[in-house]
């Protein structure tokens, strides 16, 4: 478990600070909406920032002999026997635009594979590359926003790249996920791996001096850049395993301070 915290500026209560999860990308398959993913990491405002959820790249190749399909490979194969190198020089070059506001990358269970096969961590060293910190495979952070130096205020986020299988019902990962925010006192949970983009709010009443407010928790998962099926005679591996379709992309975290306390919401 890694515990970070990062300072937000902000130069007026007006503002709206955007944080955008970037989960279960799978770079590198066939499948890939790199279209998409593109377009979700163009959003250059200043108040907006990234955080990766995991499954930033795909890496199941042709040793992992459960579930690599060569029909499933990106076209171009890099050209490269590195594949691994390959791919980590692709992702420092798409997120070195914005690797300043990279709040932290998570790695998740393909990562974790090769980790255990290879005895590199891609993950790790893609981070080093850009100088952003390497969140392990969850993490606690401490969001402070003040405004211009002044009104600190803390948001805590619990971000796990997530587990178990994909469902096939629309209740069945908000209900899993749901049991592990009973756990971690935090204000927004953040979790991928399953491949579905969806959120809730938990009502959640408190106190500050003599007056109650509103500060829910929100439960989010995350979303994916993998599409379900393919568009041959070769499936997916979700297209064989009988996983419904999900949709393509990810959603934006909104925190706006405000004169008491903060509001934040998920658009998506």
């Amino acid at each position: 478990m890694i515990c970070i915290k990062r300072t937000i500026q902000y130069k007026s209560i007006k503002d709206i600070i955007k944080i955008k999860p970037i989960s279960d990308v799978h770079w590198g398959a066939k499948h890939c909406d790199e279209q998409a993913f593109r377009r979700y990491i163009s959003d250059r405002d200043k108040n907006t920032y990234y955080l990766g959820i995991g499954d930033l790249f795909d890496f199941v190749l042709a040793q992992d002999t459960n579930r690599f399909r060569k029909s499933m490979e990106k076209a171009s194969n890099w050209g490269r026997d590195d594949v691994v190198d390959a791919m980590i020089d692709e992702m420092e070059e798409i997120l070195s635009p914005i690797k300043d506001k990279i709040i932290g990358l998570l790695e998740g269970n393909h990562c974790d594979h090769i980790a255990k096969w290879a005895g590199t961590n891609p993950m790790k060293r893609l981070c080093k590359r850009l100088d952003v910190p390497f969140l392990g495979y969850s993490s606690m952070i401490n969001l402070t926003l003040t405004q211009n130096g002044n009104r600190g205020r803390s948001i805590i986020l619990r971000a796990h790249h997530g587990w178990g299988g994909g469902s096939r019902t629309q209740g069945a990962d908000l209900t899993k996920f749901s049991k592990d925010m009973m756990h971690w006192d935090a204000d927004i949970y953040i979790y991928g791996h399953v491949h579905r983009k969806q959120f809730d709010s938990v009502p959640r009443m408190g106190v500050v001096g003599s007056k109650l407010y509103s500060k829910p928790r929100l439960l989010i998962i995350a979303g994916t850049f993998l599409k379900t099926c393919s568009d041959s005679t070769d499936p997916t591996y979700s297209e064989a395993k009988g996983y419904p379709p999900t949709e393509i992309g990810g959603v934006s975290i909104n925190i706006k301070p405000n004169e008491q306390w903060v509001r934040y919401w998920v658009e998506g």
